[in-house]
């Protein structure tokens, strides 16, 4: 059910971040951006869990979109370093803004007492789920 759920969710999700131009993908990246500043695409990568090839395809994608820029390293031009420009940090408050739109339709059906006990579940699940991968 969670699975289904899921599924469900991610694809209300991604259609409604189609009329800004990104993909859920981008939103965990400008996230990640915002709160690591002038952090290189290797430690992004890393903190992401994303293999090389394809933070630097999401990298390629924001940065065609304006939404950040790379600055090259001064002490080694083979690296850069990923900053959120005006437009990308935009871009992550309308995405934050429509995620939390899709969350209020799905809940919609529960009442207040009802969704509180289901985060905290989702909580405890998601944090035994974490300590035992």
């Amino acid at each position: 059910m969670l699975s289904k759920l899921g599924q469900a969710v991610t694809e209300q999700f991604a259609q409604r971040l189609r009329s800004i131009g990104i993909r859920p993908k981008h939103c965990g990246l400008l996230a990640a951006i915002r709160s690591m500043p002038m952090t290189s695409q290797l430690a992004l990568g890393q903190a992401l869990n994303l293999v090389p090839s394809a933070i630097v395809t999401m990298i390629d994608d924001l940065e065609a979109l304006g939404a950040i820029n790379r600055i090259a390293d001064e002490t080694d031009r083979r690296r850069y370093a990923i900053e959120l420009t005006e437009k990308g940090a935009a871009m992550l408050q309308q995405a934050t803004a429509i995620a939390q739109q899709v969350d209020d339709a799905i809940l919609d059906s529960l009442g207040k007492t009802e969704r509180d006990t289901l985060h905290q579940l989702l909580r405890k699940l998601a944090t035994r789920s974490l300590q035992q991968g």
